[in-house]
């Protein structure tokens, strides 16, 4: 079963590129210690009309893995550090036999 969270918060960092930087950097530190835990993607997403609303999306293969991930208070900070104010997080749970494309 595939699971994904969802992140979704206003950026900090109004300068896109600086923004940018900081989300690559968090990137290159936690997915090291995410994959051995069952990460297998991320993906950001911005509003092309509002720059500072930001989403993410990552895609887990062990829900375990997952909470334990997003349980660390270090990954918290990490990920907390690019926003203005806690960002909202989700994880829903792929539905089995419910197609999909």
């Amino acid at each position: 079963m595939q699971y994904i969270t969802i992140v979704r918060g206003r950026l900090k960092d109004a300068d896109e590129d600086a923004a940018r930087d900081a989300h690559n950097a968090i990137i290159d530190e936690l997915r090291p210690q995410s994959e051995p835990l069952g990460a297998v993607g991320h993906q950001a997403y911005t509003d092309p009309q509002d720059p500072g609303a930001f989403v993410a999306v990552d895609r887990w293969s062990s829900i375990d893995g997952l909470q334990q991930f997003l349980g660390n208070p270090n990954v918290q900070q990490r990920i907390g550090s690019m926003f203005d104010g806690a960002p909202d997080v989700s994880v829903l749970a792929e539905r089995e036999g419910w197609r999909a494309f």
